[in-house]
């Protein structure tokens, strides 16, 4: 994990308004070793880490998207965030008239994703020098250790200079509030992954969320939220009630977390899903071969005849899995094709692997890169073609044809073999290296 932190050696310069000059400061963002506000000065002709700015408009900034910053994840590759996703992600949201360095943040519900890219705006007196190649990590009791402290920092510069009734302490008080209520606490998160600021949800809407989350778990609707919540203002909601009254393809799993043992907690979510795919394997007596289809499904309780003669009656953007009667599962799947069903099923499985046993919480599967998912993905892309296996099956032979023999053998995608092979430093997949997970207008 990353360390983020905020330095600033406080100014009063001439900024219209007393709570903006008071707080005017030489500021600087560091993250791990890296200053994202490194800079060179145009008119003065200097580069240092800090730039000269109110620290107000930011603390505001941060107060204001706290909720959505600490919950709200990242919408699914390939879909440009709306506006209002980015004014509550993007730090130079922060606006107020200063040049602010371009630094995204989006949670995954365990950490907070930070990417930066160096800028240069056009017409303006700063150019930030510094970005990152790709995401940094922060935890999230970290992150929110550091954006406390830093707010803080601000309201007790105010009241030094004597400005006691800020809106900056008003809101922040609010928060701190709200945070300190359970019931309060819970209501703004579940807000906030459904992309809404506090007290934005309609009544209706949030009612019914609390309801679900109430029937599928805390876990399996911070799954579904994101994609569901604020869609058609709320409506969508009823998209997952009817998943969960859907007739899917029933099983019992013949495997349980205590059968593969605990996977240890210290480590990243795709480290997660490749340690218990691994430590699955092996308690089946199948360290590296092929895992057919009859294999993987029975491992859930289910059949192929069941699966190849099920098909839903509508698209979802989510697969879910119910408990039901007798500890089974009902499953509802939406891949049609023969490969992305292998995927998914074995997706299915490494969740139930994850879940508590016994536990009454749906199985959620989407396209969203929150930890939960990175680590199916992972236990996936692992359980089907163990990396070691598919080194060895390659040897030196890295081209197109080489990887089309190997999915056939594996019975995964293609796609799957070369995120396997970038993941484990085989292979510079072409979308490494970007700045930025979408193009930040400049």
């Amino acid at each position: 994990m990353t360390e983020l932190r905020f330095s600033h050696d406080w100014l009063s310069v001439g900024v219209d308004g007393p709570a903006f000059r008071h707080t005017s400061a030489q500021f600087a963002i560091y993250l791990g070793d890296n200053c994202l506000t490194r800079n060179e000065d145009i008119w003065s002709k200097t580069v240092r880490d800090s730039v000269l700015v109110s620290t107000y408009p930011l603390a505001m900034w941060f107060a204001s998207s706290w909720w959505r910053l600490n919950w709200e994840p990242l919408p699914k590759p390939g879909v440009r965030p709306s506006l209002d996703w980015r004014m509550t992600h993007e730090l130079g949201a922060a606006n107020h008239g200063f040049v602010w360095p371009r630094i995204l943040f989006a949670s995954d519900g365990e950490v907070i994703n930070v990417w930066a890219a160096a800028a240069s705006p056009h017409g303006q007196s700063v150019n930030y020098l510094c970005g990152l190649e790709g995401p940094q990590v922060v935890d999230i009791g970290d992150f929110q250790r550091s954006v406390d402290n830093f707010i803080s920092a601000v309201l007790n510069r105010l009241t030094a200079m004597g400005l006691h009734d800020s809106e900056l302490a008003a809101l922040w008080k609010l928060i701190l509030e709200d945070r300190a209520d359970r019931s309060t606490s819970r209501i703004r998160r579940l807000e906030a992954q459904m992309g809404f600021d506090p007290e934005e949800c309609p009544a209706e809407v949030i009612t019914q969320a609390l309801k679900l989350q109430d029937q599928m778990g805390d876990s399996a609707m911070s799954e579904l939220a994101p994609i569901y919540g604020r869609r058609d203002d709320g409506a969508a909601l009823g998209e997952i009630a009817e998943l969960g009254s859907t007739e899917g393809i029933r099983g019992r799993p013949q495997i349980a977390p205590s059968d593969i043992g605990p996977v240890r907690t210290k480590t990243v979510p795709w480290q997660k899903g490749v340690e218990a795919a691994r430590q699955l394997r092996a308690h089946i007596g199948n360290a590296d071969e092929l895992i057919d289809n009859a294999t993987l499904l029975g491992l859930l309780g289910l059949t192929e005849h069941q699966v190849d003669h099920w098909s839903a009656s509508s698209r979802h953007p989510a697969a879910v899995a119910m408990p039901v009667d007798h500890n089974c599962l009902n499953f509802v799947p939406r891949k049609r094709h023969r490969l992305a069903k292998r995927f998914e099923f074995s997706r299915f499985l490494g969740d139930h692997l994850r879940e508590p046993e016994g536990s009454a919480h749906w199985l959620a599967s989407t396209d969203l890169a929150t930890s939960r998912q990175k680590y199916q993905r992972a236990f996936a892309a692992e359980f089907l073609c163990p990396i070691r296996s598919l080194v060895e099956f390659l040897g030196d032979d890295f081209t197109e044809s080489a990887f089309e023999e190997a999915a056939d053998r594996f019975g995964v995608s293609e796609q799957t073999v070369e995120s396997l092979l970038a993941n484990n430093g085989y292979l510079a997949a072409p979308f490494y290296g970007l700045e930025m997970p979408y193009r930040l207008a400049v």
